[in-house]
């Protein structure tokens, strides 16, 4: 039997889908009140902790590890909820995401969401761009529950290349930070780094403004 190793489109990470992290921030300072907590993250300092990928590890971060797991996790979900309520209505994909998916589609490449992030704030992300973004057209929509490493470890996008039979020459991942881009290229994979409002960067720093052109690139070059 012949198989045919597949092109993939991967995007990496919630924010490459949409702009939340003006939300994400509003939410953990809700959730940092209803704990009990005097914190209060800033613009400033967030988009510094964005450097960081995922919110428990941020949290544990900003503790200087002195909170202990379950109240690390019991902190993360309020935050889910008040996102979840925060976000309803109030998001809408990115500039190019849709021609992006669009394009895939329509070329038959693999479309993936390769997160590892945890698997309610997944859902709250899908079901609030549903109006927008028909998920269960992509191949593969990951969590941290795939993986026991999360990025910017490689695992998840080496459990994504062996799971849909990939080609790494002929796939790009999508990222929005730096530290979530070194997972994709740890697995050897093309990636684009495509920063939103928060996103802290240099002016050496290789980015895209224009996704669906440098996707529509990629695979012509191809």
């Amino acid at each position: 039997m012949i198989h045919i190793i597949m092109k993939s489109i991967l995007f990496g990470s919630i924010g490459v889908l949409a702009e939340s992290s003006e939300i994400q921030r509003r939410a953990f300072n809700e959730a940092f009140k209803e704990f009990g907590l005097d914190w209060y993250w800033n613009v400033a300092n967030y988009i510094k902790m964005l450097q960081k990928p995922g919110g428990l590890n941020r949290i544990a971060d900003y503790s200087n590890y002195k909170l202990n797991q379950n109240d690390i996790k019991k902190i993360h979900d309020f935050k889910v909820k008040h996102f979840k309520s925060l976000s309803k209505n109030k998001l809408k994909p990115r500039k190019g995401i849709l021609e992006v998916i669009d394009y895939g589609l329509k070329n038959h490449i693999k479309i993936g969401f390769i997160t590892t992030t945890n698997k309610s704030t997944l859902d709250l992300i899908t079901d609030n761009l549903s109006e927008y973004i028909d998920f269960s057209k992509f191949d593969l929509i990951t969590s941290d529950q795939d993986v026991s490493n999360r990025k910017p470890y490689p695992d998840i996008y080496n459990y994504a290349l062996e799971e849909l039979n990939l080609d790494r020459l002929n796939s790009i991942a999508i990222e929005n930070t730096i530290e979530s881009c070194n997972s994709a290229i740890k697995a050897d994979l093309r990636t684009l780094f495509y920063p939103g409002e928060y996103t802290p960067f240099s002016e050496n720093d290789k980015i895209t403004y224009d996704i669906f052109k440098s996707i529509k690139d990629f695979f012509e070059e191809r």
